[in-house]
């Protein structure tokens, strides 16, 4: 857990202000995600321009793979030279990802951690709470589910603050779903994250089918097609409501930026300056994938 506190530090240095100004904490996690998938548009657009000139180059990686198939030190000799003399960084394409990971991290800590990162109390003060609501006989497994508690609320006042707002339109952001499955309201935001994901994933696979018309690549997009909703439903079950209303918030942004930034991407599109001798190779490889491509399909079609 040390690292989500290292991650949850600044984020609660962000959150803090702003939920000093609106005095609701569901839209104080709306307007955060909001401002850092802002903040993170630049990185996709780096992503999005790695990606573009891999896949112009990816008929030649192919290639590579098929003629060093059994020399992996070879190929990836081979393949790195050709992505220097291009300029491309394979790392920069997972950038956004890797980001958005210590991003969700950081929530994480957040959310599980309120009274620590948002209310900035004391170690020494949760843990009197802590000692309060278990002698009441509540439940202390996690600091995010007393902190709503009748005996932390009045320590917390007593302590001079005000007690942080979890209502989010008559939803309890502290409460989760695994705990609470007869109350049909703690449903809602859970399963607008799922919906979320199944549409990203949706609209992920289709960007890809565009940008593969013979089809490479496409059996990752769909292990990701499914894996990714089961875990968005798997984490929201378990998670604090809270957690759920950063994933769903999150993944309709990223939806908004992906759908943007193609658009932007397929305006500015520049073809790479490939030598005559690699333009003629990718030429070449492009055509023995449309055959390969087309044999699979008529044995198909004959297997039928």
């Amino acid at each position: 857990m040390g690292i989500l506190y290292i991650l949850a530090e600044p984020l609660g240095m962000l959150i803090r202000p702003i939920y000093d100004m609106i005095q609701s904490y569901g839209w104080t996690l709306v307007i955060v995600t909001v401002l850092i998938n802002l903040l993170t548009i630049p990185l996709t657009i780096m992503s999005q321009k790695s990606t573009s000139k891999t896949q112009q180059i990816q008929p030649l990686i192919n290639e590579l793979q098929r003629k060093y198939a059994n020399d992996k030190e070879k190929f990836n000799t081979e393949m790195q030279k050709i992505y220097t003399k291009y300029g491309i960084n394979p790392m920069s394409g997972c950038l956004p990802m890797i980001v958005r990971l210590f991003i969700i991290m950081g929530f994480v800590g957040v959310v599980y951690n309120p009274l620590q990162y948002i209310l900035r109390l004391s170690q020494d003060q949760i843990g009197a709470i802590r000692d309060l609501v278990s002698a009441a006989g509540g439940k202390v497994t996690y600091q995010v589910q007393y902190c709503g508690r009748p005996e932390a609320i009045e320590y917390i006042t007593k302590l001079g603050k005000e007690p942080i707002n979890f209502n989010f339109l008559g939803i309890d952001l502290t409460k989760m779903l695994s705990e609470n499955m007869a109350d049909i309201k703690i449903w809602i935001i859970p399963l607008l994250a799922v919906l979320a994901t199944v549409a990203s994933s949706f609209m992920t696979k289709k960007i890809m089918a565009a940008a593969n018309p013979n089809g490479q690549s496409m059996a990752g997009g769909n292990t990701m097609l499914y894996f990714m909703p089961v875990m968005t439903a798997y984490f929201t079950y378990i998670m604090p409501i809270g957690m759920s209303l950063y994933w769903f918030t999150s993944t309709v942004i990223n939806m908004g930026q992906q759908f943007i930034t193609n658009i932007i991407m397929k305006n500015s599109h520049k073809e790479l300056p490939l030598t005559p001798n690699d333009r003629k190779r990718l030429e070449s490889a492009k055509q023995k994938a449309a055959e390969s491509g087309k044999n699979i399909n008529e044995k198909k079609l004959k297997n039928k």
